[in-house]
């Protein structure tokens, strides 16, 4: 994309934020209590599955610094501490994003179990998990399935090529890690109260630009669509040019879809979705700048 196109994206972005956020400033409160349905199917699965990017990244990354160092077994040194960092890397991303599935989706049925809405679960703080063993063979065999596909994938690439996707490797993990906690920070400090967690009087309610300082609550700004946005990273490890649009499409359709999915289910309000999303997506850009300016043209995708 020419630099005169990506400024324009940039300025319609920023306009439609501000729009968003001007609405949401007199309108939060309305808008949840219209659309919130606890029952809501959609909001469920993805409330369940959604965040699938920001552990999927990694788990990639990991996997293609493991093909990196063993395709460089004569330096023994580097390619050992790189092969372990990327299995430890991807086992470890994987294991959290399976629990995180385990929770939401055992929470969900404990839910329907007795008798409440199913999407009533806790987005901080839900425990529900499967026995040990069964958690253990579940994330191995995954695992083993990933791996394989990623092995597969990266033996038809040569040298060259996989020294290019060890580099887009390491900037797509530093943007997921910059993204997490400059949106972890944010929820702490900003300690804005969720829709769900609101009494009946919702005098608790604040608005988005009113940060409440640490006090437990994380309404502000969106985790889940802070993850969703980032599936646009997918789009790096595209080297075809139609596969590479086409991703980065995805990545927009699914960030804003995960973010509709956090109001209706009651997880958070528009103002909490809308500045997570354009947060996620300037950091995508800027890394992406940064990836572009500093890579000589023959190392980039």
């Amino acid at each position: 994309m020419e630099y005169s196109a990506k400024k324009k994206l940039f300025l319609v972005s920023a306009i439609i934020c501000v729009i968003l956020l001007l609405i949401a400033s007199f309108g939060d409160l309305a808008i949840s209590n219209t659309v919130i349905n606890y029952n809501s199917i959609f909001g469920t699965i993805f409330q369940t599955f959604g965040e699938f990017p920001v552990y999927c990244i990694f788990v990639l990354c990991g996997e293609i610094a493991m093909a990196y160092a063993l395709r460089h077994l004569d330096e023994m040194l580097f390619s050992s501490v790189l092969f372990i960092g990327g299995l430890s890397l991807s086992l470890w991303q994987l294991k959290q994003y399976l629990n995180e599935i385990e929770s939401y989706a055992l929470s969900a049925l404990s839910n329907i179990h007795s008798g409440k809405d199913m999407g009533l679960a806790n987005s901080d703080a839900a425990t529900a998990k499967l026995s040990v063993g069964i958690a253990i063979a579940l994330w191995l065999v995954v695992y083993i399935i990933i791996t394989a596909l990623v092995r597969y994938w990266m033996a038809k690439k040569d040298n060259t090529q996989l020294t290019r996707y060890l580099i887009v490797a390491v900037f797509a993990s530093l943007t997921v890690w910059f993204a997490l906690e400059i949106n972890l920070t944010l929820k702490d400090v900003w300690g804005r109260v969720r829709p769900y967690e609101l009494s009946a009087s919702q005098k608790e309610f604040t608005p988005w630009f009113h940060p409440n300082g640490i006090n437990g609550h994380k309404s502000f700004p969106s985790g889940h669509t802070m993850a969703g946005t980032l599936c646009i990273v997918f789009s790096w490890f595209a080297t075809q040019s139609k596969w590479h649009k086409r991703l980065w499409v995805t990545g927009i359709v699914y960030g804003i879809l995960l973010g509709v999915s956090r109001v209706i289910i009651g997880a958070h309000f528009l103002s909490d979705v809308t500045f997570s999303f354009f947060l996620t997506a300037t950091i995508i850009f800027v890394m992406r700048e940064l990836y572009d300016r500093l890579l000589s043209d023959d190392l980039k995708m």
